[in-house]
């Protein structure tokens, strides 16, 4: 943006390139808070008689009731509104440029789960490779799963040769991989290893990233997200996915295709009914 429209944007904008955030990325952070700046210059001018240090708790959730009744936001976009403004106001505070925490209380929303079963990942995997906020490790497990892997699958040693085989679908999953392979080699090559999860700290030993450690990045972009990141279930959404979409087909067919014996193909087939899918 040419043109300042809102407080510190600047300053904030250079703190967000010093995270490693790229353009896109800061260009809608800017977008976020130059919306909730003018809301609130509109709506409620009396909030910053103070400049943007008197902005308080109302402020913020008058806007996303603004949001929410007005633009109809999806919880997806409620909770990356939320993750913005408490960057920005967080950055703020510690850099004292206000004393306020405003989106302190506010917590965001997951999604009703009327079925443990969620497809939306699956259908919306373009666009959650393309999203740089998500971490790589995160992107790239929510890939595999989409591929079929399972978390005990793509953890173990040596995983890199089935990956390096793996066809890529269309053009954003070449590109997502592309910008994961420049996230991941100077990793391979501290740690001496062509594995694809791998630890930050050197362990020469056991560089292999462990179960419990992916899922702390996993956790901390479930709010950010919307839904729980949880490998387990996830891979049943595959299954159940790709049942729906072999209707049609043999038991012996889709045991084939999903790589199922006749007992897991009967236990996904209840889940399906059970959730009225």
């Amino acid at each position: 943006m040419s043109k300042l429209q809102f407080p510190y944007q600047k300053n904030f904008a250079l703190f967000l390139k010093t995270q490693s955030l790229s353009p896109t990325t800061i260009a809608s952070y800017e977008s976020t808070i130059t919306a909730f700046y003018t809301f609130l210059l509109a709506n409620r001018p009396q909030s910053l008689a103070d400049g943007i240090r008197s902005v308080n708790e109302t402020d913020v959730r008058s806007f996303f009731d603004y949001l929410q009744q007005s633009r109809q936001i999806t919880l997806g976009s409620y909770n990356k509104t939320l993750t913005q403004l408490n960057r920005y106001f967080t950055y703020l505070f510690s850099h004292h440029l206000s004393d306020q925490l405003p989106t302190l209380p506010l917590h965001g929303k997951q999604v009703s789960e009327k079925t443990d079963i969620n497809f939306v990942w699956l259908k919306k995997m373009d666009a959650v490779l393309a999203d740089s906020h998500l971490h790589f490790y995160t992107r790239m497990t929510l890939l595999l799963l989409a591929h079929g892997y399972t978390v005990n699958e793509f953890l173990q040693p040596g995983f890199y040769k089935v990956y390096q085989k793996m066809k890529s679908q269309n053009q954003e999953e070449l590109n997502f991989r592309q910008s994961y392979q420049d996230f991941i080699r100077p990793i391979q090559e501290k740690q001496a290893s062509s594995d694809i999860f791998l630890k930050k700290r050197l362990d020469l030993n056991h560089p292999q990233l462990t179960n419990p450690a992916l899922h702390k990045y996993l956790k901390s972009d479930q709010e950010y997200i919307g839904f729980t990141i949880s490998p387990a279930k996830l891979h049943q959404a595959y299954v159940c996915y790709q049942l729906k979409r072999l209707e049609g087909k043999s038991d012996h067919e889709i045991e084939q295709v999903l790589n199922l014996d006749p007992q897991s193909l009967l236990y996904f087939k209840k889940l399906l009914i059970q959730n009225n899918l």
